[in-house]
This record gives C-alpha cells, sequence and structure tokens, in this order.
C-alpha cells in the first residue's frame, strides 16, 4: 500500500514534468527564440552629422538616420511622452502589459481577428530587434517570451533608452536625437514639452503623421499626446494646457542639404580617404566638422538665381537657363565655405565644380603673366599687340589669332595687356616665356590638366577644373603659397576616437615678390579692365575675366586679402551662351553679388604690399570684354 502510494505520487509528480519540459521544449523550437544577451553586443547603424563652420548641424549621412544618445541626455517629457502614449505602467510591468492583453482580446475575438496589439514598450524593442512585423499570434508569442527575458536581463532605463535609441520616427529618422534634428534642427534635451510630444505622436504612423507632410494631422495627434501626458500625471494641467495652445512649427523641410548638396558629395570624396571603409561613413555615427559657412551659401546662391534671371532677359529664346559653379576659399586658410557645382542639386547633382574640365579662356593668362614675371621680365614691360598668325609647319593650316573686336594697341606694357586681356600680345608674352616654363608653373600649382605644349595656351584652351583653377589663385593671392582646398576639419566617431584632423602645411610654389606683382597687376584688371564694373565696389580687390571662343564658357575669378571667389557659366553641352555673353557679362555680376554680401563679414584692409602704380596715363577704362 505504502509503496503504491509513492509510485502514484512519483508519477502524479514526474509526469506534468516530463509533458512541461516537452511542451518547453516544443515550445522553444517551434517559437525559435533568439538570445536576449545579444543586446549587449548590438550596435545600431548611425548616421555621419555634418556641421557647419559656425558647428551648425546641415546634413546627415546614413543608411539609417540615427544619433545615439544615453538616456541621460534625453530630458523627462521626451521620456514620458512616449511612456504616455505608448505604455503607460512601462514601469510597473514584467515586460508583458496583462490588463492590456485581456483588454487587446476581448476587442481582437469581438472583430473575430487581430485589429489592436497590447505591445509594451520592451515588446516593441523586442519585435523591433528580432521579429517581423506580422500580426500572427505566433510573432506575438514570441514577443511576449522575448519582452519577459529582456527585463529579466536588463534595467527599465536601460530598456527604454534601447527603444529610444531605436524607434523609427520618420523621415528617414531612427531614434529620438535623429528626430529631433530632422524637425527642429536642435538637440533632444533642448525640446519643449510640445515638440517632445511632437515625436511621441509619430509611433503610430510616421508617414502619415509627419508635420512635414500633414500638419493638421500631426497637430491632433500631439495633442492627444500631450492629455495621456497629463491624465497619467507625468505633467500638470496648466503645463498641458499651455503646451496644448502652441502652434505646431517645425523647421524648414531638409532645407540645407538642398543647399549644401554639391558641397555634401565632395566631403564624402574626403572622408571616404579617412576611413577604413566607405561604409563606414553611413555606418558608424561620425561627427564631421566641415568649413562650409551655410549664410555664404544662401548668398551663393542668391546672387546665381539673380543672374540667371538676367541671362534669361538677355536671351529670351534660349529654352535652357546655363550652368553655374561657384566656388568660395578663404585666402588665409584655404577653407572651403561655399562649393555649388549647378544651379539645383536635385535636379542635376553632377558637380561641376569639382568634375566639369572646362576651357578657362581668358582667367588662364595670370598663370602666363607669372611665368614671365618668374624669367625676371616686369610688369612695365613693353610687348606689341598687333595682329600675328602661325603656319603649322606639317599640315601648312594658318593659325590667326585675334584680339576682341580685332582692336589692336601696338605697344602696351605687360601690366596693360593683362588688364585688358590683349590675345596677340599674351601670345607674344607666352612665346618669350616658353611653353615649358608656363606648364611646369601650372603643374606647381597643382593643376593636373593634360597641357599641351602649344601657343593656343595662351586663350586658354586646355580644359580645367574650376576648383583647381580657383586654388591656384588662391595660392597666388596668399603670397606664392599653396593650400590643398579644405573642406573637413575633424572627424570624430561617437566615442570620442580621433579619425582625422585638419594640419595642411603651405607650400611655397612662387616667390612672394612674383605673386605680389602679379597680384598688383590684376588689381588693374578690376580698376581699369575687363571687370571694371567691380571697380565702385568698397573693398581691395583683383581678378581676371575668362570668355572662351564662341561665347562657350564665360568666367570670373576674384578675391580680396580674405576671400576668393570663383564663378563660371556655362552649358553642359559646351554650346554658345549667347552672342556677347562674355566673362563680364554673364559670371562677372554673379560674383559681385555674392561678394557684396560675403565680404563685410571680413576686415576691409589692402594687400600687404604696395607696387607702385602706373604713371602712363592708363586710367581710362577701354574694352570691358576679353
Amino acid at each position: 500500500m505504502y509503496s503504491r502510494v509513492i509510485k502514484l505520487t512519483i508519477i502524479f509528480l514526474l509526469v506534468p514534468a516530463i509533458f512541461g519540459i516537452s511542451f518547453g521544449y516544443a515550445l522553444v523550437n517551434y517559437l525559435e527564440i533568439p538570445d536576449v544577451k545579444q543586446l549587449e553586443t548590438y550596435k545600431p547603424k548611425s548616421a555621419a552629422r555634418l556641421y557647419a563652420d559656425d558647428g551648425t548641424l546641415f546634413a546627415e549621412l546614413f543608411v539609417e538616420k540615427r544619433i545615439p544618445i544615453p538616456i541621460t541626455a534625453m530630458p523627462y517629457n521626451l521620456k514620458y511622452a512616449f511612456i504616455a502614449i505608448e505604455d503607460v505602467r512601462f514601469y510597473n510591468h514584467f515586460g508583458v502589459d496583462i490588463r492590456g492583453i485581456g483588454r487587446a482580446m476581448f476587442r481582437n475575438l469581438a472583430k473575430r481577428g487581430i485589429s489592436e496589439g497590447a505591445s509594451t514598450i520592451t515588446q516593441q524593442l523586442a519585435r523591433n530587434l528580432y521579429l517581423n512585423p506580422q500580426k500572427t499570434y505566433k510573432r506575438k508569442i514570441e514577443e511576449a517570451v522575448l519582452a519577459i527575458q529582456i527585463e529579466r536581463s536588463y534595467s527599465k532605463d536601460e530598456i527604454l533608452n534601447m527603444y529610444l535609441n531605436l524607434i523609427y520616427l520618420g523621415e528617414g529618422a531612427y531614434g529620438v536625437e535623429a528626430a529631433s534634428y530632422t524637425y527642429f534642427h536642435k538637440k533632444a534635451g533642448e525640446l519643449t514639452l510640445e515638440e517632445c510630444a511632437t515625436l511621441a505622436a509619430l509611433t503610430k504612423s510616421p508617414s502619415r503623421l509627419s508635420p512635414f507632410k500633414n500638419p493638421a494631422k500631426a497637430l491632433e495627434r500631439r495633442n492627444t499626446v500631450l492629455r495621456k501626458m497629463q491624465e497619467a500625471g507625468f505633467v500638470t494641467q496648466s503645463a498641458y494646457v499651455a503646451a496644448a495652445k502652441t502652434p505646431l512649427i517645425v523647421a524648414p523641410f531638409r532645407a540645407y542639404e538642398k543647399k549644401t548638396g554639391y558641397f555634401i558629395e565632395y566631403v564624402k570624396q574626403m572622408l571616404e580617404e579617412h576611413v577604413e571603409e566607405p561604409q563606414m561613413i553611413y555606418t558608424t555615427g561620425l561627427n564631421v566638422k566641415t568649413t562650409v559657412n551655410l549664410k555664404m551659401t544662401d548668398y551663393a546662391y542668391e546672387a546665381i538665381q539673380k543672374g540667371m534671371q538676367a541671362y534669361k532677359t538677355r536671351n529670351p529664346k534660349a529654352v535652357e537657363l546655363p550652368e553655374v559653379a561657384l566656388i568660395a576659399i578663404e585666402i588665409k586658410t584655404g577653407e572651403v565655405k561655399v562649393l555649388i557645382g549647378g544651379r539645383d542639386f536635385t535636379s542635376s547633382p553632377y558637380n561641376r565644380a569639382v568634375q566639369a574640365k572646362r576651357q578657362p579662356g581668358s582667367s588662364f593668362k595670370p598663370i602666363i603673366y607669372l611665368a614671365a614675371l618668374e624669367k625676371g621680365m616686369k610688369p612695365d614691360t613693353m610687348l606689341r599687340d598687333a595682329p600675328i598668325s602661325f603656319t603649322n609647319p606639317y599640315t601648312h593650316a594658318v593659325w590667326h589669332p585675334k584680339n576682341y573686336k580685332n582692336e589692336y594697341l601696338g605697344d602696351v606694357t605687360m601690366r596693360k595687356a593683362l588688364e585688358k586681356s590683349l590675345n596677340t600680345a599674351t601670345i607674344r608674352l607666352l612665346e618669350r616665356t616658353g611653353l615649358d616654363n608656363v606648364i611646369d608653373l601650372a603643374k606647381r600649382l597643382h593643376m593636373e590638366s593634360n597641357f599641351q605644349p602649344n601657343l593656343s595656351l595662351a586663350l586658354g584652351t586646355t580644359e580645367i577644373i574650376p576648383l583647381e583653377l580657383a586654388n591656384a589663385y588662391a595660392a597666388i593671392a596668399r603670397g606664392g603659397v599653396y593650400i590643398p582646398p579644405i573642406a573637413l576639419k575633424n572627424v570624430t566617431t561617437t566615442e570620442g576616437e580621433e579619425k582625422y584632423t585638419e594640419s595642411a602645411d603651405g607650400e611655397v610654389v612662387v616667390t612672394q615678390a612674383n605673386a605680389e606683382a602679379l597680384v598688383d597687376i590684376m588689381k588693374g584688371v578690376i580698376k581699369r579692365g575687363t571687370a571694371h564694373s567691380a571697380a565702385s565696389m568698397p573693398y581691395f580687390l583683383a581678378g581676371k575675366t575668362g570668355t572662351t571662343d564662341d561665347f562657350r564658357d564665360a568666367w570670373f575669378i576674384g578675391f580680396s586679402p580674405e576671400l576668393l571667389c570663383a564663378v563660371w557659366v556655362g552649358y553642359d553641352k559646351k554650346t554658345n551662351l549667347g552672342n556677347k555673353e562674355s566673362g563680364g557679362t554673364a559670371a562677372l555680376p554673379i560674383w559681385i553679388d555674392f561678394m557684396s554680401k560675403a565680404l563685410p563679414s571680413y576686415p576691409n584692409e589692402d594687400f600687404s604690399f604696395q607696387v607702385e602704380e602706373p604713371k602712363n596715363g592708363d586710367s581710362n577704362p577701354e574694352s570691358k570684354k576679353d
């Protein structure tokens, strides 16, 4: 009897145990539950953040736009806005909200389907990390089991921190910090109560409730979040009323990215040189300090728009407005403040400022004159400006280069020849200076074009990338010191590891005396020459116009002691811009408009050298074209 009782007791205890073990084994295999300890090594993809020269975040590079921050950097209202609308008993349950499940089951049974979930924040975290969003009972069970395991392994604040850094909030933004920058252009820690509620409101449907796309719905949902916060006791009645009455105000939609698109593409190329793998740019959360100036970029687009409107007025039959490249470089630092490679990045991302090779026309002439100065010639060296021709000894073809309007001035100084952009005088100067010497100087100035040793070089027939020509001018403007164009200042990871710090050293490529002599001649281009329309500007300026054969390219590159700006105008197909659309007509007005707004930010001081002004009566401007 006694042994029978023992046997029955053993059976009574063992059978449920065996059944429980078998059911548990089958359930685990059926559910395929992953190991939640993977969270300890999980690193979400983080966007690279690009900052302007004043510290403004103006763009992000991402696969998933995400900026992880610790929960200590999240304000109280932000955390409790999400808790109020998503999981009001978050700090009281063990990963699964039994009351919520009961309410949802009743409603789902009534509707004969899964129309409502009861997912806690922990369950949502489990789903986002491990599961698919399909609404099935199997997935809901898996979600619940995972949530319980997560709650056993991590604190509530750790779970909330992971959730708020992972959740998708629309417009490509993952996590509250990225969303805060996207919608308000500020850090999450700077958000107001109503802004916190706006972000929390996006969890239900980020696209449909986007304040950019549907402000009325976004406002309605935001106020629902505020009401839930007040009902839960997270905010006072007065705070709720005040916030609910506040208008929905968001930052301009991607305004900076649109205007800085060409600069961003250039920065991407620079970044690839300083990371181990290109993909790291988009996934490791780099902080990138750049040199771009957002106000100057605005000035540049305003000047381009105005210049194109004027072009259309002059050429009403033009089927298309031409493309424009504009580059602004600080002389003393080499920092690129503006880089625009076309009229509109969204419609044409081809970056003409750094990719297109175009004939510079007469804007290449200063390089020839600088080479002549290196050969010992002086600004008052006399040149002959008269008709000239050359016969090819192999083809016997005759080349008759001409001046603009076919006008010639006879004997002129080297200074006047550049001021008036006299072609035949420059060709004779190139002969005296030597083709090899000019090409060697161009290479020293880091122009990588394939220069051919023929006299048409005097007319700027070799195609050059605009940024290279602009940077060569900058080297001359700073007294013969070449500095590579600087777009990046510093690159660090989110952990503070330094990936790159700018430390470019200047390279002396031209003697200071020769650079200064050329700059002084180029000041005359504005005072008396082809850029005379800029002479009324109250600044100390130097520069050179450029126009290619048949008006295909129009240039002006000019500078003060502080800032250089290069403007190119032309068609991608290299077609005619229109009759008399020279550098002085098409490019110079854009330059004047931009520099008039940009230069007041810099000291208005003359170049740090003085060369005696000409005394031969060359004070009256003649041709304003080249």
